[in-house]
């Protein structure tokens, strides 16, 4: 006796047809996760450049004048290396310059600090532009000009699109911070590919950094940026430091 014919309510044909749908379900189920979180991601993103757009402020005198007056006189302090990060960090954070800064810990309470604009697409290939600090009486001025100046220029370029990642970093000049430095570097993969060191350093200075930070086994480009005399002369500097950095980080 031959088998009946299947009903349209056959429960073997749904199932064949659900086994047969199931892949292809979940591929369309896979498209369109990804289109939700890119959709929240590039939201997210919109959102952020909005309010690092919010918080740029021009690079002035007034600015400079203002940045130089406090990092000058915390130089003079003896807790300098624990209130010049203090400083740094909130100056550069979220609430002011809309940066996330990081502040790499070493040696009894001390620390350096770094905020960075990420590279969009090499963001282990590293722009640095550096500040290295002490307490030299005869460098507290050039020091406090050339922390003004890479204020001042963070906060003009904050949330500008960079396919590099470029980094601002203000570093007690010592040998447990250079190797503090280094090693995050390292760690993180990162590649430094130009650094600008400002405050007018000499060439022996120059070139001690530069050993710190495994210049010449990376190929870096090495800028020393000469010291500025005057707000004034900083404002000038700082403009050509900007398109210095645009360049190096290839923004678009």
């Amino acid at each position: 006796m031959a088998d009946p014919e299947p009903t349209p309510a056959d429960p073997g044909r749904w199932i064949r047809f659900a086994l047969m749908m199931l892949p292809i379900g979940t591929i369309f189920l896979g498209i369109a996760s990804f289109g939700i979180w890119q959709w929240k991601k590039d939201r997210a993103a919109d959102r952020s450049f909005k309010y690092a757009m919010a918080l740029r402020k021009p690079i002035s005198q007034e600015g400079v004048e203002r940045h130089a007056g406090i990092i000058r006189t915390e130089l003079a302090k003896a807790d300098r290396d624990l209130s010049i990060p203090g400083y740094l960090e909130s100056t550069m954070g979220a609430e002011n310059m809309g940066y996330t800064v990081r502040r790499l810990r070493f040696g009894k309470d001390l620390s350096l600090i770094d905020a960075e604009l990420t590279g969009k697409s090499r963001p282990r290939e590293i722009v640095l532009a550096l500040v290295p600090y002490k307490g030299d009486a005869a460098r507290v001025e050039s020091t406090a000009l050339a922390a003004a100046e890479v204020l001042s220029v963070a906060h003009e370029i904050t949330g500008v699109e960079v396919f590099r990642t470029l980094r601002f970093a203000f570093i007690p000049d010592n040998a447990d911070a250079w190797k503090r430095m280094q090693e995050a570097m390292r760690d993180d993969g990162e590649r430094l590919m130009h650094l600008l060191v400002l405050g007018g350093p000499e060439v022996a200075e120059i070139e001690r950094i530069s050993e710190a930070l495994s210049t010449k086994a990376q190929g870096t480009r090495v800028l020393s940026i000469p010291a500025t005399q005057s707000p004034a002369d900083t404002l000038a500097s700082a403009r050509q430091l900007k398109a210095l950095l645009m360049e190096a980080a290839e923004s678009p």
